[in-house]
């Protein structure tokens, strides 16, 4: 796959995880596809592919036309609710080595996808293929769902293809969405393949992981705030925005994690106690809903707020050891003891 200057780019083929900018359908965002696939290596790997709303049929279809001979050793097509017929004449063609259809309920969630992809990752690494993921398409997702559900299953795939070596890309129709949106995608990707209509495909590569803002490291509160006083929260360091603050404490579950993790001793805890800790809280707390089940609340953190707070820099959350490392940060403590007074009394 060629960048518009005709050479294949190093940042692309090391890159596990790929955010494919070009519009919905078209001949570029299609041979991109295909081409991504090619250029990993498809014929010696194991593929998923999940469909939102494009059939199987057409993604199978695709493959078929651009992979020629190159068809992956096996492919699982999980169709995301895109409600059409799952009848695939590409499959019953014979081109496909080993193919499995996984058809969702057209009400499907995005923790279901998430969970479905995971489960399907963790039986194809039994084998020592190489794995690769398609998501077509973030767009798809948007239509359905809220942003920030939406990007919290960005968040949890593209980690967890990291950690198991996957090489995954997704695709999103720039067109189809504001340049606000477009942005806020962009850097949750290693790197970002764009089609520029008379320019060709472009490859960006997101700034090292040093260059990040991260919550990890405090500073000295200014002049005239009380250190530790909940009546007089410390300021949350720069680069983060008031808003982004607001946005990390605005959902429920999220604050009783936090409110939570602030109050413990150690640093490293299994993620099981920490389920049993947040469920037991949440249930004593009158004003807020009752959580339907302890699963409820492990899979919400597990594929939501965990992965949120570790992009933060806030914890850090080992999936393969279910262990979650806390980072106490006096700055950001200090404003969740306030929210939690507010709240709580």
């Amino acid at each position: 796959m060629n960048s518009g200057s005709g050479t294949v780019d190093q940042p692309l083929k090391e890159a596990s995880s790929v955010l494919v900018l070009a519009r919905d359908s078209s001949d570029a965002e299609r041979e991109g596809c295909a081409g991504f696939l090619a250029e990993q290596g498809a014929s010696e790997s194991k593929a998923i592919c999940v469909t939102v709303t494009e059939s199987p049929d057409s993604r199978l279809s695709l493959w078929q036309q651009h992979l020629d001979d190159e068809m992956p050793e096996e492919a699982i097509i999980v169709d995301a609710g895109s409600e059409l017929p799952a009848n695939s004449q590409a499959a019953a063609s014979g081109a496909f080595p080993s193919l499995t259809l996984d058809t969702l309920p057209g009400t499907v969630a995005p923790i279901d996808i998430g969970a479905t992809v995971s489960r399907h990752l963790g039986r194809l690494k039994q084998s020592d293929a190489p794995l690769l993921l398609c998501l077509h398409s973030i767009t798809g997702l948007l239509e359905s769902w809220e942003r920030d559900r939406v990007i919290a299953l960005v968040t949890a795939l593209n980690r967890q293809c990291a950690e198991m070596n996957v090489s995954s890309h997704h695709h999103m129709d720039p067109e189809a969405h504001t340049e606000e949106t477009v942005e806020m995608f962009r850097p949750l990707y290693d790197v970002v393949y764009e089609y520029l209509p008379g320019h060709g495909w472009t490859v960006t590569a997101s700034k090292d992981a040093e260059e990040s803002p991260t919550f990890r490291n405090t500073v000295t509160p200014p002049g005239g705030v009380k250190k530790g006083d909940p009546e007089e929260p410390e300021t949350i360091p720069i680069p983060y925005s008031f808003d982004q603050v607001l946005e990390l404490i605005s959902a429920p579950r999220r604050r009783s994690l936090l409110y939570h993790l602030k109050d413990r001793s150690e640093t490293e805890i299994p993620l099981d106690d920490l389920v049993d800790r947040v469920y037991e809280r949440e249930k004593a707390i009158p004003a807020r809903e009752t959580p339907k089940s302890r699963d409820e609340v492990g899979v919400s953190l597990a594929h939501n707020h965990l992965p949120r707070l570790d992009d933060l820099g806030i914890l850090s959350y080992e999936t393969a050891a279910n262990t979650v490392e806390y980072y106490h940060n006096p700055a950001l403590e200090s404003v969740i003891r306030y929210v939690e007074r507010l709240e709580l009394g």
